[in-house]
């Protein structure tokens, strides 16, 4: 049984008044990296939601999957952690909360809200990319998907950014779409842009982030991952969606 946005009143409390568990679901990874990041992120999350048991799950390479925790019936607020719509948020994600036989919350995907615009601008200032040597270019490295809408959401960030940050910044991908990111720094770099970040618009380190990094630019931010930004936002989507 899923409820979503913030119509989540079925999943408030457990049959021992208890706060529904967190379940942040995630694509997975084969890098050990990656894994210790995202452990990391939801210890971060867990330290914040004193008595919330929160797990983990991933669509994709690891197990357990979302549906297998959720088949246990426990009351659970979902919270997708995706930076872009895509199939896994719209088809493995949702699939899992509506045959789940008990109550479940599921909230949107991490997108392009404020914290995570918030955490990219601070990535690109702690990489030295913003400031006195600022990047004259920015490519928002994104992991990429078939799907347009996520592609869209991905182009609407980029211009975000590029009046936050008042240079250009691109949308690229790391698979499944155009441009790629080595296409667009070097699409930069033939305009006469001298000095070109990527800003990593991935969670953890892994294929994807590692594509990234070989793109050519000069600066590469490191995953979003832990950053407090992220917890930040996590937290608040299971607030949310789980009044007290």
């Amino acid at each position: 049984m899923t409820t979503s946005g913030t119509a989540a009143s079925s999943a408030t409390t457990g049959p021992t008044g208890r706060r529904p568990r967190l379940l942040l679901v995630a694509h997975g990874t084969r890098s050990s990296a990656g894994r210790r990041e995202l452990g990391r992120l939801l210890l971060e999350v867990r330290k914040r939601l004193d008595g919330v048991v929160c797990r983990l799950a991933w669509v994709d390479v690891q197990s357990p999957g979302p549906d297998r925790i959720l088949a246990d019936g426990a009351p659970t607020v979902v919270v997708p952690a995706f930076l872009a719509r895509g199939y896994h948020v719209t088809h493995d994600v949702a699939g899992a909360c509506r045959g789940a036989p008990g109550p479940v919350a599921l909230t949107p995907h991490l997108g392009a809200e404020p914290e995570v615009v918030r955490a990219l601008v601070q990535r690109l200032a702690e990489a030295g990319a913003v400031g006195a040597y600022a990047a004259d270019a920015v490519v928002l490295g994104a992991a990429g998907s078939r799907d347009e809408s996520s592609r869209a959401e991905t182009r609407a960030l980029a211009d975000t950014l590029t009046r936050l940050l008042r240079v250009p910044v691109a949308a690229a991908f790391a698979s499944a779409a155009t441009p790629t990111v080595a296409e667009a720094v070097a699409g930069f770099r033939a305009d006469g842009h001298r000095r070109i970040a990527v800003a990593s618009h991935v969670l953890a380190p892994g294929f994807f982030a590692d594509r990234l990094a070989d793109a050519g630019a000069d600066v590469t931010t490191p995953p979003l991952g832990a950053h407090p930004e992220i917890v930040d936002l996590i937290v608040r989507l299971y607030g949310e969606n789980c009044p007290d």
